[in-house]
């Protein structure tokens, strides 16, 4: 089974993806498969726990890069921008699988329809 799959998912605030980041830590994915970006990456760096933080999408490792759509980069940087946090999970599609498990769980949408995560696909073999 490939490793090359991922999912990306886009945050409405630091600390919902803290606690979710915390939860997909706690279900057992292997932290080295976890990426998170934030323009405030000092700030995300105290809270993540070992996981990788980047400042930017550039930063990706070219494996992880060379699994995102390169038609959405645009649509990430502009999230960045307005001061979301992206996280990319990286790894076979059970951790995809259970990664988007876990956000679904944990980020329904709200009372008035806002949505507080979204979730892309980057590749899934």
């Amino acid at each position: 089974m490939s490793e090359h799959n991922s999912l990306v998912a886009s945050f409405a605030s630091h600390s919902l993806a803290e606690a979710t980041i915390r939860k997909l830590q706690e279900s057992g994915l292997d932290k080295a498969r976890l990426s998170i970006i934030s323009k405030d990456r000092d700030r995300i760096s105290r809270e993540m726990g070992g996981a990788t933080v980047l400042g930017g999408l550039d930063e990706l490792d070219a494996q992880q890069a060379g699994c995102l759509p390169q038609e959405s980069l645009l649509d990430y940087e502009a999230e960045l921008k307005e001061g979301r946090v992206i996280a990319v999970v990286h790894g076979s599609v059970e951790d995809i699988n259970r990664a988007k498990g876990i956000i679904d769980l944990t980020h329904p949408d709200g009372w008035d329809g806002k949505v507080g995560c979204t979730i892309y696909y980057g590749c899934i073999d």
